[in-house]
């Protein structure tokens, strides 16, 4: 709550500061006219509305640009509030996720329960709890020295607990705070959902990072960033098949190596470069390296181990109505990325051929995805997943410590398909089918169906 209420006051007390560089250096004519503020709405201001879009998220969740700013008369300070309030009334049948902690209104392939329990195969709920709001701040609008500030707090589907969403600064392609990781391409990962979660097999998180994307050449761009790293790894026990004793000491079933020893000193480094001939004509190669340290407890030594991946993504847009949506990745050691397998302890492991050192998991995610704009009201919209990890099963059956083998993750497969209609550009209702399966590595496999419909205002 602290960090909450200094944000707030960074971003009021910057306000004032902005209105009055808007008009500095000028004469006092000049400053009366440059000055004048006024409350617009944007959709009768393009330019406005193209100043305000440049540096806000582009992710499917993402609030579009408000309906109301203020501004100065020349630009050099917007203001805007957005936000959307998005009750969800839906039933689950098949299984119970709606009642897995971590999951609720996000339909999270990878927290199914497997087996579905008998007398908990479906579940009626209705979820107020899906709320955002933001703020943004622009100062030098429309010019190469446009500044940026943008805040985002909401609920998380599951509790009236506020949360910060975002909070970042913007200026001349660099931005710095927390964000959506560049290693995602938003644009790409998905259509439209009213699940707040979105496909199993897509790359989405929020980090720590300083990042810089290029400005176009002739539809070329190009990013690099930093983030700070997150890491799921096993515990360091030695689970594998080639040895039982290690220099005459049994190490099967014992723990090898600390994942815990060290704070981790490098950066993961996302990276991208795109061409683009039109917004939804566009195809985009991405990669990213992460570096995690570890101590070796039979050697007693510091190692370090590599992750590393890359993606393939884009958009097609044949016919004015069709826009097709693409995303491909690989690598290892990638979960904290990777929307169904981050937070599975899987990441890292043992390595099976050399005790007292860790090895980056394979693992990857596909996502494919389709919307048909009827016309200006009604929208439709599909999309199939698939996330899927190898080479952990000693492990993910290990960590299975409770009923539902929650961290005993094989692969998740993901299908939603809905339609929305606008009634107004301030209130949409939507109507949508979501069918998941989770396969374990001992376990088995579940499913679960949920039919939902939301009632969403945006400011």
């Amino acid at each position: 709550m602290k960090h909450t209420v200094l944000l707030l006051t960074c971003l009021m007390s910057f306000t004032p500061l902005l209105a009055q560089t808007s008009s500095a250096g000028k004469g006092a004519e000049d400053e009366k006219t440059d000055s004048k503020i006024e409350f617009i709405k944007t959709v009768n201001h393009p330019d406005v509305q193209e100043i305000l879009k440049k540096d806000r998220p582009n992710e499917a969740t993402a609030i579009p640009v408000p309906h109301f700013a203020v501004r100065t008369s020349d630009n050099k300070f917007v203001m805007t509030i957005g936000g959307q309030v998005n009750p969800i009334i839906g039933c689950d049948f098949g299984n119970d996720l709606y009642e897995v902690d971590g999951a609720g209104i996000g339909f999270v392939t990878g927290m199914i329960p497997v087996p579905a329990m008998s007398g908990k195969k479906s579940d009626f709920y209705i979820n107020p709890l899906n709320a955002d709001i933001d703020f943004q701040v622009v100062g030098f609008g429309g010019t190469k020295n446009q500044v940026t500030g943008y805040l985002k707090f909401g609920t998380n589907g599951e509790s009236t607990t506020i949360q910060l969403k975002k909070a970042y600064v913007s200026w001349m392609g660099i931005t710095a705070g927390l964000k959506t990781t560049l290693f995602e391409d938003g644009t790409a990962a998905s259509p439209p959902t009213i699940d707040p979660q979105g496909p199993s097999g897509m790359i989405s998180t929020s980090s720590y990072e300083v990042s810089y994307i290029s400005p176009s050449f002739k539809g070329f761009r190009f990013a690099v960033g930093m983030d700070i790293p997150n890491y799921y790894t096993s515990n360091g026990v030695y689970r594998g098949h080639d040895f039982k004793t290690w220099r005459e000491e049994e190490i099967d079933g014992k723990p090898v190596v600390d994942p815990e020893a060290y704070n981790q000193n490098v950066p993961d480094i996302p990276m991208w470069v795109e061409y683009a001939a039109s917004d939804y004509n566009r195809i985009r190669l991405s990669g990213i390296i992460r570096n995690f340290s570890y101590r070796d407890l039979l050697e007693g030594k510091r190692r370090n181990s590599v992750g590393w991946g890359v993606m393939l993504s884009g958009n097609l847009n044949p016919v004015e109505p069709l826009i097709l949506y693409m995303q491909a990745a690989y690598g290892k050691g990638i979960g904290a990325y990777l929307q169904d397998i981050s937070g599975q302890p899987l990441s890292f492991i043992p390595k099976d051929s050399k005790p007292g050192h860790m090895t980056p998991s394979p693992m990857m995610g596909v996502t494919l995805g389709a919307t048909y704009n009827i016309n200006k009201k009604w929208q439709v919209n599909a999309v199939a997943s698939e996330s899927r990890i190898w080479s952990v099963a000693p492990y993910a059956e290990a960590a299975a410590d409770s009923p539902d083998n929650i961290n005993n993750y094989r692969y998740g497969f993901y299908f939603a398909g809905n339609v929305f209609y606008n009634i107004s550009s301030y209130l949409q209702v939507g109507m949508e089918y979501l069918y998941g399966r989770r396969g374990t590595w001992n376990a088995g496999t579940a499913h679960d169906n949920r039919i939902q419909m939301q009632v969403m205002f945006t400011l």
